[in-house]
């Protein structure tokens, strides 16, 4: 009887997968343009900034907290590199330290001071959230500077017939993926997410193992910060706004338990790739924005509702 159940649960398969395959199934009876290389390569473009939030987002979930932040922290970093670049090529790499060096720097600061002050993560972030978004509109309040050649292919171009955007996320995930899953400090984090006196007794480094996670959260949103500004051509200082929301949202739907304990990067990044999906569907019918606040709202709901259900069908 438990070897049935264990069949009947990996047939089920994880829930975000299901509504991808149901959304496919409308698009190709009401959009066969859907299916154009073309669009499917622009569904892959739209996606990655969100799918490199969701990544980094999957690590402080697992361990049971929240990082509200990576929205803002993106957009500085928008808005500095295009400072900086201003569309001139030999700033390219100049720009990607700044991206790597501030992200993971902000990420190891939000780390620290949820070790030392131990308050909610998610009224820390939100904290740490309207600082960079003050600190964003010191330094501009209206859109400046461009992209450099190189960040606008990344975004935008393409490579062996494939978005180099997609090809990044392919390469992130997978890393993320045998982080989480095949090391030493993946099972630590899941233990701290689960049981945090519990890890702390069993003698695992709790706080360094919550900083690392804070600091690929910062990373993640650094790269996607990067990927943002070659799709929007230049430094807009709201371009991240509510992205946060959505990376939540993306990891919620791939599975990831809100309490810590468990997840899966693929399964964020699948979720992240199936709303830019509804969204690309919603635009191919001209449906209006605010609809589509309602149609996406009524997908996660689905989502989460086929998730509570299938383990009661595996019994």
């Amino acid at each position: 009887m438990m070897a049935a159940s264990v069949t009947r649960r990996a047939v089920a398969g994880p829930p975000i997968l299901w509504v991808a395959a149901l959304l496919l199934a409308l698009a190709a009876a009401l959009l066969p343009g859907f299916f154009s290389p073309d669009n499917l390569a622009n569904v892959a473009r739209q996606s990655a900034v969100l799918a490199l939030l969701a990544i980094g987002q999957t690590f402080v979930v697992v361990a049971g907290l929240m990082d509200l932040s990576v929205g803002m922290l993106a957009t500085l970093v928008l808005v500095l590199a295009a400072d900086l670049m201003d569309g001139r090529a030999e700033a390219t790499l100049a720009a990607v330290g700044l991206a790597v060096a501030l992200g993971a720097g902000i990420g190891a600061l939000t780390g620290v001071l949820n070790n030392a002050l131990r308050i909610n993560s998610l009224i820390l972030t939100l904290g740490m959230l309207t600082i960079l978004q003050g600190v964003t509109f010191i330094y501009t309040d209206q859109s400046l500077g461009a992209p450099s050649p190189a960040i606008t292919w990344l975004a935008n171009g393409e490579l062996f017939g494939l978005p180099p955007s997609f090809l990044l996320v392919l390469v992130a995930t997978g890393l993320a993926h045998v982080a989480l899953h095949h090391t030493r400090f993946g099972v630590h984090l899941a233990a701290v997410g689960g049981a945090v006196q519990s890890a702390r007794q069993a003698g695992i480094a709790v706080d360094h193992v919550v900083l690392v996670a804070f600091v690929i959260s910062g990373l993640s949103a650094g790269l996607a910060g990067l990927l943002l500004l070659g799709r929007l051509g230049t430094g807009y200082p709201n371009a991240g706004v509510g992205l946060e929301l959505d990376a939540i949202v993306a990891v919620v739907l791939g599975g990831t338990a809100l309490a810590g304990g468990r997840g899966s990067v693929v399964a964020s990044v699948a979720a992240a790739v199936v709303l830019g999906m509804v969204s690309n569907m919603l635009n191919l019918l001209e449906v209006s924005s605010f609809l589509q606040m309602v149609i996406k709202g009524g997908v996660v709901i689905v989502v989460i509702l086929i998730g509570q259900i299938r383990p009661e069908v595996a019994r």
